[in-house]
């Protein structure tokens, strides 16, 4: 700025030099000295046009220099992205090898935990079948082989209901309940005074605080064990001497949500006793299920093992067991023949296979109940108001291998 500033002031001097000077102008001191500030001003001028052509000069080599430096730097931007891209590949690379062999352990472990999961099942099967075998271990080698006879013990009106001695007591008492959904029990001094009301002494009678529900009651060590009606699944164990509930349970796997046999039509639940103690069988969860067979702790009312069994619901008219096997009594027409078509046993010693067709005496309709009496090795039953017993034919079962 101060360069143009003395260049315009210069160019003042020299216009005035061309005009008509004044009067003190003709004076030779006069134009001495202005010819000296002239020379002061042109000597100024050169200094400032130097000056900026220096700063020119300065400009371009500075240019030239940040144009060098601007190269280099994309000169090494290029190679650090080059960098950055090489070292993200070799991450990559790296976290796929280390995918790998964290597959490869996990793959490891789990072959590891499957082999070891497949030990334990193992091991478990074989304590399982163990335990199995143990809580059926009685002194019991007996399987059905046919119907020897049958006696009709009583004739009545009622078309269902249940009768029954204690399975395991030796008591001569004979126990009578009418109907599917009763609370009152008739007490016989023995089977003479069932078979002829007007014997002496007279039935004693029974009013339980609870009803019962079907036909599927039993009668062990001198507790009566009934489905509680208007429950899906509760088991009543009651005292009938001090005439009070002793215990409860809920049956699980699925009891009380169908029939346990299509052809008696009030029993959800069936409880049976044989050399082994308490089961229940009742449908399982479908509507056209199987059966489902469950062994129970007659003390504690709880459930010691349950099995899936291959007997379907569908035409079963009653089940019974004898020495820890199933035997399912069907009736396909409703008027007979009533037959046993299926068998089933816990411990495979006993299959269907094996067993000859086991036939019922014709009836006129089916069995409301047939239930073991382990005590005297008969069947109970009660058909279209008969009370009957049919003696058994059996032979040894084959030895467990």
């Amino acid at each position: 700025m101060l360069a143009l500033r003395r260049a315009s002031a210069f160019r003042v001097l020299i216009l005035t030099a061309f005009l008509p000077l004044p009067q003190f102008a003709q004076d030779p001191a006069m134009v001495h000295y202005i010819y000296q500030r002239f020379q002061v001003l042109e000597q100024g001028l050169q200094k400032c046009t130097q000056a900026t052509r220096e700063y020119i000069e300065d400009f371009r080599e500075f240019s030239k220099n940040i144009s060098v430096m601007l190269g280099r730097c994309q000169t090494y931007t290029g190679e650090y992205k080059s960098a950055v891209h090489n070292l993200a590949l070799r991450v990559e690379r790296a976290q796929r090898e280390i995918d790998y062999l964290e597959y490869l352990r996990e793959a490891e472990a789990c072959t590891e935990s499957e082999d070891k999961m497949l030990a334990e099942k193992q091991v478990q099967g074989a304590e399982e079948e163990k335990r199995i075998r143990t809580l059926l271990n009685a002194s019991c080698d007996n399987m059905l082989m046919g119907i020897k006879s049958l006696k009709i013990v009583k004739k009545t009106m009622d078309t269902d209901g249940s009768w029954m001695k204690d399975a395991v007591r030796d008591s001569p008492k004979v126990y009578f309940l009418i109907g599917s959904r009763n609370n009152t029990v008739w007490e016989f001094a023995n089977i003479r005074a069932f078979m002829e009301d007007s014997t002496k002494p007279a039935p004693r009678k029974l009013i339980l605080t609870h009803s019962w529900q079907g036909t599927g009651q039993v009668i062990y060590r001198g507790f009566l064990f009934f489905h509680s009606q208007g429950t899906p699944n509760e088991i009543i164990k009651y005292n009938l001497q001090k005439r009070t509930v002793e215990d409860r349970m809920l049956l699980l796997g699925g009891a009380g949500r169908a029939l346990a046999y299509p052809h008696s039509p009030s029993t959800y639940i069936d409880l049976a006793v044989d050399e082994h103690g308490l089961w229940a069988i009742h449908s399982g969860p479908s509507i056209h299920g199987h059966l489902v067979l469950t062994k129970i702790e007659p003390d504690t009312l709880g459930m010691e093992h349950s099995w899936d069994t291959p007997c379907r619901s569908q035409d079963a008219e009653a089940s019974f067991l004898l020495c820890g096997v199933l035997y399912v009594v069907y009736n396909s027409g409703g008027l007979g023949p009533h037959r046993i078509a299926c068998v089933y046993d816990p411990l495979g010693a006993v299959i269907e296979e094996n067993l000859p067709n086991v036939f019922f005496p014709r009836r006129s309709r089916s069995h409301s109940m047939i239930h073991y009496n382990p005590r005297d090795k008969q069947l109970y039953a009660w058909n279209d108001g008969n009370q009957i017993i049919y003696k058994l034919q059996t032979k040894r079962k084959q030895p467990l291998q």
